[in-house]
């Protein structure tokens, strides 16, 4: 044992009369200081605990549910229901020993409206409660009151109309009957709203109006005084409407015919159309785009040798209508000193004034030793025509089969002016072989 040593070690008695050794006396000392400490520690964490705990405080509690109660023994009582029955939120302030809040949560908060109070349809304000808890005290809350729509809510349709607002229109032009798709709309909403609204309304601002119009538009909603209906609780089953804008022009075209030889003149003819015009209504573009006129028909002169009456339809295009309600018209053919004169024209020899243009590859025999030909015009005129101013052309080239054929023949007369000239269409008998 060292010199450090012995100096560590002592000799104490028991009260039995023993020796025992002591190490280390600091160490022991060094102990005892550490359970004083410790012991003092746990008083003030004691006097701090309770005195935490003990304080009255507040504690905030946020996004809280709203619940609607009763809203079951209302339906049944008058029918009513919440239109506007959206989740509600408040942030509540509660006061109490820290002990106390530090024991409740959220769940345990009950925020409420109390539906028994509503006695009448509208829009009604009802007071947030809470329900009491014990311990804590409510001392604020974020909202105080909520505001409901109350009413039986109800479906019911209601017809679409129209109105225009603005238009600019062109002379001759004209608007039909507006459709609109679809003619109803189901309107859901609070009854007591409803029972007052009588159609929904298209308000139509058409501006220069050319042409028919398929557009698609909103509606409002109108009541029996003819207002305006704003309810944000109103919902509809639709939110547009298709219109059908037909349009329309009108315009007098006159009637005309055609001729196909171009005989007649204002000195052997009186040519008359009954009606002469029309009144017609149609597309705008196709309208615009047409004549002045519309040929009915073309007159052969070749077929008329006395006065005459010729009936023909008036053709007019799909979507266009006739206003003066007539499908066709009278074209009066009146001669104005007219005579006929009938002249016979040889087939035996062949020259200038008979003219046969051969078949190929056949050999032919015309039957008929001459034709007669009739001619109109002025007495006077008729005097200077004979056979010499009749020219016959019978063209037998497109005949391929051997037998008898009738053939058709062209005739022209020469006079000044058309004076004269051939009524009737003719034939000749022909032999191919």
């Amino acid at each position: 044992m060292n010199e450090q040593d012995r100096k560590e070690i002592t000799i104490s008695e028991d009260p039995s009369g023993q020796f025992e050794l002591e190490k280390n006396p600091k160490k022991r000392k060094s102990d005892f200081l550490l359970k004083i400490i410790s012991v003092l520690l746990a008083v003030l964490m004691w006097f701090w605990v309770v005195g935490f705990e003990s304080q009255v405080a507040q504690r905030k509690f946020t996004s809280i549910l709203v619940h609607t109660d009763n809203l079951t023994d209302m339906n049944l009582k008058y029918g009513y229901t919440i239109l506007n029955n959206s989740e509600m939120y408040i942030d509540v302030m509660l006061e109490g020993k820290n002990s106390d809040l530090n024991r409740v949560k959220d769940m345990d908060l009950y925020a409420y409206v109390d539906l028994n109070e509503v006695t009448h349809a509208g829009e009604v304000t009802l007071t947030i409660k809470i329900k009491e808890m014990n311990d804590v005290e409510v001392v604020g809350q974020s909202q105080s009151r909520a505001i409901y729509y109350i009413d039986e809510e109800i479906i019911t349709n209601f017809p679409v109309k129209w109105q225009i607002m603005q238009q600019v229109k062109e002379e001759g032009i004209e608007i039909g009957n507006i459709s609109l798709t679809p003619e109803y709309v189901a309107v859901s909403g609070p009854k007591g709203v409803l029972q007052n609204l009588d159609h929904a309304l298209v308000k139509l601002n058409l501006g220069t109006v050319e042409r028919s119009l398929s557009i698609t538009e909103d509606f409002v909603l109108i009541d029996k005084n003819g207002d305006e209906i704003n309810n944000k609780y109103i919902k509809t089953n639709e939110a547009t409407v298709n219109v059908e804008v037909p349009v329309t022009a009108s315009k007098e075209v006159s009637l005309a015919v055609n001729y196909k030889y171009g005989y007649y003149n204002d000195k052997n003819t009186e040519i008359a159309i009954v009606p002469d015009k029309i009144q017609i209504k149609g597309s705008p573009d196709y309208i615009r785009s047409m004549d002045d006129s519309i040929i009915i028909g073309e007159i052969n002169e070749k077929s008329h040798e006395n006065d005459t009456i010729l009936t023909f339809p008036i053709p007019l295009r799909d979507g266009v209508k006739n206003l003066n309600e007539i499908t066709s018209a009278d074209v009066v053919i009146k001669f104005i000193d007219m005579e006929s004169k009938t002249i016979n024209i040889s087939t035996k020899r062949q020259n200038a004034h008979f003219n046969v243009v051969p078949p190929k590859d056949f050999e032919y025999h015309i039957k008929e030793d001459q034709v007669p030909i009739k001619v109109l015009g002025h007495p006077e005129n008729l005097k200077s025509i004979n056979s010499s101013k009749i020219f016959v052309n019978v063209d037998l080239s497109a005949l391929s089969e051997k037998g008898g054929h009738p053939v058709p023949i062209e005739i022209t007369v020469t006079s000044e002016n058309n004076e004269v000239f051939c009524v009737g269409e003719y034939t000749v008998n022909v032999e191919i072989y």
